[in-house]
């Protein structure tokens, strides 16, 4: 059962991943204590959402906004790394990197933050009236004027923890499960912090992991339907290298002639001495 359950996820991805934004949507609207009882684990009257004042969890806090910052400037420069450097190839393979800024564009970048976290307007946790704010309880999926900007639903930082799982591919395959077990236990670090916090409530986290995770299987899968995982890939690294050369070309030109164009420029004409007037002697 387990095994056949198996293969039917991976012939699948995209159906299951559905499947789990809609029972997890379905959870939270049926069951919608589960949020409030979760954020109440970390508030109290007298001190609100204490956590957020004590060290370790504010060090973990900039870690998580500063990990996938850094994962992004580091595939990005890889990316344009690549095309000088065709030799990076046997490190980075072009795909993988094209993935993961692709990945991170449109599940955390648009998804996330572009669309639920612009629009939905659920107000966070500390914002509600059940833990000192003004607003009410919104549920999930609920367009509401609550919250003008950067809302809680979903959440923006348990997207990107999450989309930090997408690294493993970039390791050495004898580094991947180790790497997958450390980078699953930081995202779930990082997104518990959040509701620790009082800016995101458990719906906010899963359905944000769920999402990005949504995301990330339709383009992986996208990608090897067009064989960009297999036979596409070399033809793929040939366009993205000759782009690189043509690049360099246009540069290198740009650069030969900026000194002829300043020579060219015509050169001002010299002032000459005007003649003392006897009334300055």
């Amino acid at each position: 059962m387990r095994k056949t359950l198996g293969k039917d996820m991976q012939d699948h991805p995209v159906f299951w991943a559905t499947w789990a934004v809609l029972l997890l949507s379905a959870l939270f609207l049926v069951v919608p204590e589960l949020d409030r009882w979760t954020s109440r684990l970390f508030y109290s009257a007298q001190d609100g959402f204490w956590l957020k004042n004590h060290y370790v969890p504010l060090r973990l806090r900039a870690l998580g906004l500063f990990l996938p910052r850094a994962a992004i400037l580091v595939v990005t420069g890889l990316l344009v790394a690549r095309l000088f450097w065709p030799a990076l190839q046997k490190l980075f393979a072009l795909p993988t990197l094209l993935y993961l800024a692709a990945t991170a564009l449109l599940g955390p970048g648009l998804l996330v933050n572009g669309l639920l976290k612009a629009n939905w307007g659920r107000a966070r946790p500390v914002q509600t009236d059940l833990f000192g704010g003004a607003w009410p309880y919104s549920e999930v999926w609920v367009i509401t004027d609550h919250c003008q900007g950067n809302c809680s639903f979903v959440s923006g930082e348990a997207s990107m923890a999450f989309w930090l799982m997408g690294l493993v591919l970039v390791l050495p395959l004898g580094w991947r499960k180790g790497g997958a077990l450390i980078l699953a236990a930081l995202g779930v670090l990082v997104s518990l912090n959040r509701i620790a916090f009082g800016g995101h409530y458990l719906s906010d986290v899963l359905l944000a992991w769920a999402l990005t995770g949504w995301v990330m299987v339709a383009l992986f899968q996208l990608m090897s339907k067009a064989g960009w995982f297999g036979p596409a890939a070399e033809e793929l690294e040939q366009h993205w290298t000759a782009a690189g050369r043509r690049i360099a070309r246009h540069l290198a030109t740009l650069w030969q002639r900026r000194p002829l164009r300043s020579r060219t420029q015509p050169l001002a004409p010299d002032k000459k001495a005007e003649p003392k007037n006897a009334a300055d002697n």
